[in-house]
């Protein structure tokens, strides 16, 4: 049984940096992050690396306990065809990851579950915040689900191509169907002025440019907020994929309302991809303002 000493050093990538998946491993049950991120591993070849951050010496025993607990369901969801590290270390938990992450290639954390030392949605919030590398976050309980759909936004004024064409990648890596939530943010719905038929080309022709002719595309029409109608597409969907926008020195965060929103509610893992160029602060202003 493994032992997972701990260490108060700082934590050093694998020898192959950025060959691995990276999994902040709460107090609370670790198995969905473990089980979504062995697949992932599995998928692509890489390691998973398992890294618990404890405050301080009394909180070492349960971080070894939540290791084995996400090492066994790793080892269970991929046998033997993906190496499996664990890393226990002492010290700011947030602090840790974060530096652990910028050697990552994906991050994956639980969206909830907490100890009596910290909180793992606080943890996760963080890092999906301010990470760099694309984070993926896994609701409790969460089990690989059949409904061969994945989810992606796309707002026609400002398209984020980034996070479209991963998610046109994971569609066909999965050979699911792409379901595309088409809004425009600022607003309650589509633009009356122009034809359902009109916006359905304009999406089919972003989606061409991302890769989108490539798979089976079901597009949808938002009706509503954009976080609400996220929610509705992550109910019948096996990942939901956002994008981040880099928001200014004023805002150290990559996250808008609409993804906080989404994140702390959804069914399905939501991936995160990585940011996109610095929003212009003139247009987040005037999104803001027309809401």
């Amino acid at each position: 049984m493994a032992t997972f000493p701990p260490s108060t050093t700082p934590v050093q990538p694998p020898t192959s940096a950025r060959a691995h998946v990276l999994v902040a491993v709460g107090g609370s049950d670790p198995g969905p992050a473990a089980r979504w991120a062995a697949h992932e591993a599995r998928r692509s070849g890489t390691t998973v690396r398992l890294l618990h951050v404890a405050p301080h010496d009394l909180a070492l025993e349960p971080g070894r306990a939540a290791l084995r607990t996400a090492a066994d369901v790793c080892r269970h969801e991929s046998g033997d065809r993906v190496t499996v590290e664990a890393d226990l270390v002492v010290g700011d938990p947030a602090q840790v990851l974060l530096d652990a992450a910028h050697d990552a290639r994906l991050v994956v954390t639980g969206r909830r579950g907490s100890t009596s030392w910290h909180s793992t949605a606080s943890i996760s919030a963080e890092l999906a915040a301010r990470t760099p590398a694309p984070v993926c976050v896994v609701p409790p309980s969460w089990r690989a689900a059949e409904h061969g759909v994945v989810g992606v936004g796309l707002d026609q004024e400002r398209p984020d191509r980034r996070s479209l064409t991963e998610a046109v990648r994971r569609a066909r890596l999965e050979r699911a169907v792409l379901r595309v939530l088409v809004y425009r943010p600022g607003s309650l719905a589509p633009d009356r002025g122009e034809g359902t038929d009109d916006l359905r080309r304009r999406a089919r022709a972003v989606l061409a440019d991302c890769g989108g002719d490539a798979c089976d595309v079901e597009i949808t029409m938002g009706a509503g907020h954009p976080a609400s109608q996220l929610l509705e597409v992550a109910a019948s969907t096996d990942l939901l994929v956002l994008g981040r926008r880099r928001r200014g020195d004023d805002h150290p965060t990559y996250l808008g309302p609409v993804a906080l929103a989404v994140l702390s509610r959804a069914a399905c893992p939501v991936l995160l991809g990585s940011p996109g160029p610095t929003e212009d602060p003139r247009r987040r202003g005037a999104d803001h303002a027309r809401r």
